[in-house]
């Protein structure tokens, strides 16, 4: 199925039975570069369990993604940085309404994953009417990791000052003396990586290279991480601030998450400040275990699935 939307020709799939029962319609956008297998079979698959009980269902690719064309930024970080600043939020409000017009629908549930999830909550906001509930799938919250430099001389004395805080934090902890031998004893090992946020949020989620062997009492570090009632410097702004005016207003919203890994984490971090004062009861947030960031291990996408499917049933 393709749409021309403005200058571009969307590429899609649609799934829709002759028995179709609701003017309601779910819509994932890709997910991540891989269209059609993979954790991009996810979308196809519940889009086929969705068709079957007569919800009119689509999976498309968004410009310069999978089966739709254009141009690539030279560099992935440029990409990466595209999505997370929003600049597919126009190219999927406008495919939100190309699609209920041609197929007469009142509106979609809108879904993604990852970088899909951070689209789908900025195109809810620019398109309130149509955009009828979000499917979350593993939503980035923060802005694009930056490319590792080389240290200089003029960086290093701001990376010890972060050093001595983080370690200072550490000794406040219960058994404070074992933490911090144990934050020394890493820094001989890793180095400038351990000080910087992205570092040791690998560490804490077991997504770092050595975050299997190093004895860190990571449960209680998680928690002392996730007490703090300010943001971190690395959140996308903008995206937080769309997300808390989302479930302010009360819209519906199924989360799907990896249990304890690095963006689950960073989600209810932003979550414990943006969602503080907030009735969050139209939003559902459902923790896999065992599962990656792509739900490919596990048997995590009939989970997913046996998730989806039944919640946007009820709202369709």
């Amino acid at each position: 199925m393709q749409l021309q939307i403005g200058g571009d020709l969307m590429t899609g799939t649609a799934h829709v039975t002759a028995e179709r029962r609701s003017n309601v319609g779910m819509l994932f956008i890709n997910f991540g570069y891989v269209p059609r297998d993979g954790h991009g079979g996810l979308a196809a698959q519940t889009c086929d369990a969705l068709a079957a009980s007569g919800v009119p269902a689509f999976r498309f690719d968004l410009p310069r993604i999978g089966d739709t064309p254009g141009e690539l930024p030279s560099h992935t970080h440029q990409f990466f940085d595209l999505v997370t600043s929003g600049g597919f939020t126009q190219a999927t409000a406008a495919l939100v309404q190309t699609l209920c017009e041609r197929e007469q629908l009142d509106g979609v549930c809108l879904g993604g994953l990852c970088g899909g999830a951070v689209t789908a909550i900025f195109a809810a906001e620019r398109e309130p009417s149509k955009v009828r509930a979000l499917v979350l799938l593993e939503p980035e919250m923060y802005v694009t990791e930056p490319k590792a430099k080389k240290e200089d001389a003029a960086a290093a004395p701001k990376r010890l000052r972060k050093r001595d805080r983080l370690l200072a934090a550490l000794k406040r902890l219960p058994q404070g003396d074992r933490v911090e031998a144990l934050g020394v004893k890493l820094t001989k090992k890793i180095g400038a990586s351990a000080f910087n946020y992205w570092g040791w949020m690998r560490f804490l989620t077991y997504e770092g290279k050595r975050g299997q062997w190093i004895p860190l009492p990571r449960k209680m570090i998680l928690d002392f991480v996730l007490s703090s009632s300010t943001l971190p410097e690395v959140t996308n702004m903008p995206l937080a601030s769309a997300w808390q005016r989302y479930v302010q207003q009360k819209r519906p919203v199924l989360v799907i998450t990896a249990d304890q890994k690095l963006r689950e984490v960073f989600f209810d971090r932003i979550n414990r400040v943006v969602l503080r004062k907030v009735d969050t009861q139209s939003m559902r947030h459902v923790r896999l275990k065992g599962t990656n960031h792509i739900f490919t291990t596990g048997g995590a996408i009939e989970t997913v699935m046996g998730h989806v499917v039944p919640w946007v049933q009820r709202l369709a």
